[in-house]
């Protein structure tokens, strides 16, 4: 069954016009390529910040975690170490912001 002229005629466009959007997006995606590079030092400073606060918290349910399940207890021991794993981490990203801040002022 043979495609009606005017049917291949839309085809023509809308596939020009895809290949129009594509080159397009091609252009904007190049234009645009973030890297770690062109993180300000702040900016690395405070993921740092954020980094140490996340990995004490998730140390301390798995420390938590591990001594209940040694001991075979409820699960008291991980909620404690959450909390002090909490307590840890807002204290150390606490001083790197410090140190973020000592060091914009120099």
């Amino acid at each position: 069954m043979p495609i009606p002229e005017e049917t291949q005629k839309k085809m023509t466009e809308l596939d020009q016009r895809i290949k129009d959007a594509r080159q397009d997006q091609a252009e904007i995606d190049d234009a645009y390529n973030p890297s770690d590079e062109e993180l300000s030092p702040d900016a690395q400073r405070s993921a740092r910040a954020g980094s140490e606060f996340l990995s004490t918290v998730i140390a301390g349910a798995f420390f938590g975690y591990g001594i209940d399940w040694y001991f075979n207890s409820t699960p008291i021991a991980m909620i404690l170490f959450i909390l002090l794993g909490f307590i840890s981490g807002v204290m150390r990203a606490n001083a790197a912001m410090k140190r973020n801040s000592e060091e914009n002022e120099k």
